[in-house]
């Protein structure tokens, strides 16, 4: 069986990136995936999100050579928590593919990179040890600079023959359609970015109350408007 190895990225802060990624793992765990969820966010969020202890040994530690046991969230669904032992120099100065090297011996359907905003080392190593990466832009005009950045990387990668996704998608997160901007950023998106898939997570509360009471999406609200469109965003990952 085909490895799906995806990266979720976002050069800006508070678009909904984690959301996106705990609501996926959980959505593909929920169609029978075996899904491990690699936090490589400083603050731990995403082992958070899904319920697991935050500080228990993860991410950093598998980077620096040992091999840390990941934590079951749901059935089908694990996680290596993040921390801020990710922000030491010895991982600051690895290579861009020791993370890809990493995880290779983990016996899961489904990799999920969770990476932190703004920090590009951390980003690096989880668009190079994935297959796909998908690239969380909200309507503000910042997120969608930081997305381009994203994009720029990805194309660049991929122009010199490097190791990394080969394949991405825009992720149009918390989209309101009642507000103007955010009925304007998928037309604006498709002008600037004509040949990448744009997909749509609406504003949706039974996003933030999964997170907020730490329970995988698929357990909390499976037939809310989010989890629709994260399945929706699993099936275009499976079928492409």
């Amino acid at each position: 069986m085909t490895q799906h190895r995806i990266a979720v990225a976002a050069r800006k802060g508070g678009v909904g990136k984690t959301t996106v990624a705990c609501g996926l793992a959980s959505a593909m765990a929920h169609q029978g995936q075996r899904v491990l969820v690699v936090d490589l966010d400083p603050q731990s969020n995403a082992g958070y999100v899904l319920g697991v202890d935050p500080t228990a040994p993860g991410t950093a530690e598998l980077l620096s050579g040992n091999a840390p046991k990941p934590l079951e969230a749901a059935p089908n669904l694990h996680v290596l928590p993040g921390g801020p032992d990710l922000t030491d120099h010895n991982i600051q100065t690895l290579d861009p593919e020791d993370l890809a090297d990493a995880v290779a011996p983990l016996d899961y359907d489904v990799l999920i990179f969770d990476c932190p905003p703004g920090v590009e080392y951390l980003e690096r190593l989880g668009i190079v040890a994935a297959d796909v990466a998908l690239v969380c832009t909200d309507a503000h005009p910042l997120a969608v600079v930081g997305a381009g950045r994203v994009l720029n990387e990805l194309n660049l990668r991929q122009q010199k023959g490097r190791k990394g996704a080969k394949r991405w998608a825009l992720v149009l997160s918390k989209i309101d359609l009642r507000r103007s901007m955010d009925r304007a950023i998928d037309e604006q998106l498709a002008v600037t970015y004509p040949s990448i898939k744009r997909l749509t997570v609406h504003q949706d509360s039974a996003l933030a109350w999964a997170a907020a009471e730490r329970v995988p999406l698929m357990q909390s609200e499976p037939n809310s408007k989010g989890a629709k469109d994260l399945t929706a965003i699993a099936e275009w990952i499976l079928n492409g």
